[in-house]
């Protein structure tokens, strides 16, 4: 009977040890599988972890130091660098009747790079991303989070070079897979963003509820932009114009719905104390010089003189091959701004979701 109970403790033992070293030998296998067979079987980038943690108990796993460099060409920032990230299923939504995953990212960065030259810019847009976030965890994501994250946008134009580093970025989606669905609700997404240009010394929130199961999707968004130093964008402001500006602060306030391709929204720019024209600068040309004298006469006419300010609202509209904006409704909002009822500094709360596709429907028909 004994040597029966020491059998059945050492199998039992034996059963232990080997879960164990399974265990222990799980996150080494999990990482030499992403990066030998998932992170380095990409077309344009390539891809690398160095350590990989298990918490099986609420079924997730962290990857340390994900990284995708472009193949072939050498910049100096890698395109992505994430240096935890988080993929778990999420729990909330099995009481739901469905198994999704979620993402969550901490401190990642991104280094957008535009050139007219394929060696010198990386957008990844060459790669199927969706593929490679399949294989990282084979179900669907209903959640993903980036956490003091940071977007760099280098090289937007070709000249002048310009940088725009979006800083302390936050970023939250939820319910991407609709599996929340509530009278079947048109945008059961909801998306939260927060950042800070660095660049600029501007603020950037939006909001936005959305449908993203769709080859182009459907969206409502707010967003403001608020407190850009103008004399950051000088270099814009020389390429385009011809001068630049002295001081002052810019906010701009945006509200659009998309629908099916089609578009219906406005943008609000509000621009506070802003002085073009110095009679003194340094190396300014006369060209420069007569365009900005008159510049600051022009910005005066439509200035709204109590608050020093200039603004108008811009309305745009169309689909996405075929984009549309009213000239004379802008000129006149700027001078409702200057003369009549100043603008404030917020979103105006015209656009909504239901009347717009309700005002789509009708100008189709």
């Amino acid at each position: 009977m004994k040597s029966k109970k020491k059998k059945l403790g050492y199998g039992l033992l034996g059963i232990l040890i080997f879960l164990l070293a399974i265990r222990i030998a799980l996150p080494y296998g999990i990482k030499w599988y992403l990066n030998n067979r998932v992170l380095n079987d990409m077309d344009t980038y390539t891809g690398s972890v160095t350590d990989v943690d298990l918490a099986l108990y609420r079924g997730a796993y962290a990857i340390d130091s994900l990284r995708f460099v472009k193949k072939g060409v050498e910049l100096e920032k890698d395109f992505i660098v994430v240096p935890r990230l988080d993929l778990s299923v999420q729990w909330k939504a099995l009481f739901d009747g469905e198994i999704v995953g979620e993402i969550e990212t901490y401190d990642p960065v991104i280094n957008f790079a535009f050139s007219e030259e394929e060696d010198n810019s990386q957008t990844g847009t060459e790669e199927d991303w969706t593929e490679i976030v399949k294989r990282l965890i084979p179900i669907k994501i209903n959640r993903f989070s980036m956490n003091n994250g940071t977007i760099a946008l280098t090289n937007v134009i070709a000249e002048p070079a310009t940088d725009f580093p979006l800083e302390k970025f936050n970023l939250e989606i939820l319910n991407i897979q609709n599996v929340k669905e509530e009278e079947a609700e048109a945008l059961p997404s909801k998306i939260k963003v927060s950042g800070y240009a660095s660049n600029f010394r501007g603020n950037l929130k939006a909001e936005a509820d959305a449908m993203l199961l769709k080859r182009i999707p459907d969206f409502d968004y707010n967003l403001s932009f608020e407190g850009i130093d103008i004399t950051s964008l000088n270099p814009l402001f020389k390429h385009y114009a011809g001068m630049d500006a002295e001081e002052g602060t810019v906010s701009l306030y945006s509200e659009l719905v998309l629908k099916d391709g089609d578009y219906e929204g406005y943008l609000k720019p509000i621009v506070k104390d802003m002085k073009i024209f110095a009679w003194k600068e340094e190396n300014r040309k006369l060209g420069q010089f007569i365009t900005e004298f008159f510049s600051q006469g022009i910005k005066e006419i439509f200035e709204n003189q109590p608050r020093e300010q200039f603004a108008t609202r811009i309305p745009i509209e169309g689909d996405l091959n075929d984009p549309k904006i009213d000239i004379w409704t802008t000129i006149i909002s700027s001078l409702v701004n200057a003369y009549i009822d100043a603008f404030e500094y917020q979103l105006d709360g015209t656009v909504d979701f239901d009347g717009v596709v309700q005002n789509m429907e009708t100008n189709k028909s």
